[in-house]
């Protein structure tokens, strides 16, 4: 939550109040120059593309905020990277050989094939119904489930 405190149209400067304290931010009020690009979080002159604050400068003066988005982030110059034919990679026997560290698997941390995953779930509240106590299919009883029912008709081979 942002208010303009201060606006200057002509010079494209604009003072703004952070209403609620925001987590890593101890500033409580920042200058936004639209015109030079700059703010005082430094988010918008070293990101090349408006911080929120500048967003807000840009809401309070109705300006579109697209036109201070650096060039580099649009797409024709994402697709000038691609616009080149990238060389196949050569045989592997012309490479040289590597007498570097060579990098080895860790088995501690290598994935069990035969148990089941551990659920990386949160569960809260809304989980009650799936913590109750289950119940059988078939005699609607608490206690065992359809498969361990001690009523279930069983085909003997």
């Amino acid at each position: 939550m942002l208010r303009v405190t201060h606006c200057d149209r002509r010079a494209s400067v604009f003072i703004m109040e952070e209403m609620e304290p925001v987590d890593g931010w101890s500033q409580a009020s920042y200058r936004v120059r639209l015109s030079e690009r700059t703010c005082d979080c430094d988010l918008f002159q070293s990101l090349h593309y408006p911080c929120r604050h500048a967003l807000v400068a840009c809401a309070a003066a109705s300006i579109e905020w697209g036109h201070f988005v650096d060039p580099v982030y649009m797409m024709a110059s994402v697709f000038k990277v691609y616009e080149r034919e990238f060389p196949p990679i050569p045989d592997e026997k012309i490479c040289p050989p590597w007498y570097g560290a060579r990098l080895k698997p860790n088995p501690a941390m290598r994935r069990k094939a035969l148990d089941r995953l551990v659920s990386t779930r949160i569960r809260n509240e809304m989980n009650a119904i799936e913590l109750a106590e289950k119940r059988c299919v078939l005699y609607r009883r608490e206690g065992h489930t359809r498969r361990g029912c001690p009523n279930a008709p069983h085909s003997d081979p």
